[in-house]
């Protein structure tokens, strides 16, 4: 099976719909680490999550992390934070699935 790359002269810019850090992650690793078409669909996937995640992170923080119900002034976590939990989630797995993990070979030994 033959793997699509894209010629390196042509990476594809970071998505617009992306934060800052997501953007920063996209111009280190595509085209060193993300090379192939599936591997940059799957990054960006991955790098959306982590906004995601970041966006719903912001709302607990503003809101909190406890709501009321309107009718029966009952507790409940903020909904934002199974948003937030799964999109971490979704990221790691996806960061993980890519192999970006640490890497000794890049990130040193990693012995205090």
């Amino acid at each position: 099976m033959k793997t699509l790359k894209v010629a390196e002269e042509h990476w594809p810019a970071p998505p617009e719909n992306l934060s800052e850090r997501s953007k920063s992650l996209w111009q280190a690793l595509v085209g060193t680490r993300v090379r192939s078409l599936g591997r940059i669909a799957l990054f960006t996937a991955g790098l959306e999550a982590l906004d995601r995640a970041d966006a719903a992170r912001g709302v607990v923080e503003a809101e909190g992390l406890m709501v009321k119900t309107l009718t029966t002034g009952v507790a409940h976590v903020h909904p934002a934070v199974k948003i937030e939990r799964e999109s971490r989630a979704q990221f790691c797995h996806i960061w993980a699935a890519l192999g970006l993990g640490f890497d000794p070979r890049i990130d040193g030994r990693g012995d205090p």
